[in-house]
């Protein structure tokens, strides 16, 4: 595939779609990606709780690879903003909004029941690491956000309920993007195969449902799966 920017970066990058508690797919899939290129960058797109059975186990495997490839990014998904707006209130409202995206999986992976205590029942390791996900992230010719993102929108500057919406946010700014000279690169919308349109990569494959974890190689873009 061909895409629309006018500058690339200038090292491979890696961006890894939604793994949702699939440490068995996500270990496989490093490993391979690894063997291609142990220097590329590692771009994490977000929702790495929920649905599947090992949220717990997949924060530690990147705890540890945060240590040994520092300059991996590891974004924000609309799960983790759940997460965090859970965390915050303490509502059992926004438990009552987790429970309904998957979140007794994550409790199931921790060996613990929620009170009205957020998520102290994590390791202050983990809080820690859902605390510092970045909002967005760009390279020469491409952005980096976990859900489809109208192409003037600005995550940057959004207040948290605002993010919030862009997050679950599931429409594609097809036109905006095909002519806007940058890729956005995006997970949250599961497709049997990964999206490829001009100035468009969807890259959520349904690993929290049993299916494939993808990820995508720039700038060449190929996908790889597991």
């Amino acid at each position: 595939m061909v895409t629309n920017n006018a500058n690339a970066p200038d090292r491979r990058i890696f961006a890894i779609g939604d793994i949702h508690g699939r440490l068995d797919s996500l270990t496989a899939l490093l490993g391979r990606l690894d063997a291609l290129d142990p220097t590329a960058r590692l771009i994490f797109m977000g929702d790495y709780l929920d649905r599947g059975p090992q949220a717990s186990q997949v924060i530690d495997c990147l705890l540890s690879l945060r240590l040994s490839r520092p300059d991996a990014v590891f974004l924000m998904g609309n799960h983790e903003a759940a997460a965090a707006r859970y965390a915050k209130s303490k509502d059992p409202e926004d438990l009552r909004l987790l429970r309904s995206m998957g979140f007794q999986a994550t409790l199931d992976s921790y060996g613990v029941s929620p009170g009205a205590t957020g998520l102290d029942f994590m390791p202050g390791e983990h809080r820690e690491f859902l605390r510092g996900l970045h909002r967005w992230h760009r390279e020469p010719g491409y952005v980096f956000f976990h859900a489809p993102l109208w192409r003037r929108a600005d995550p940057e500057v959004a207040s948290p309920r605002a993010l919030e919406d862009m997050l679950f946010n599931r429409t594609i700014d097809r036109d905006g993007w095909a002519t806007g000279g940058e890729t956005l690169v995006f997970g949250h919308v599961p497709f049997e195969t990964p999206l490829a349109a001009p100035g468009l990569l969807g890259i959520d494959t349904g690993a929290g449902s049993g299916r494939l974890l993808t990820a995508v190689e720039l700038p060449e873009v190929r996908f790889h799966h597991a």
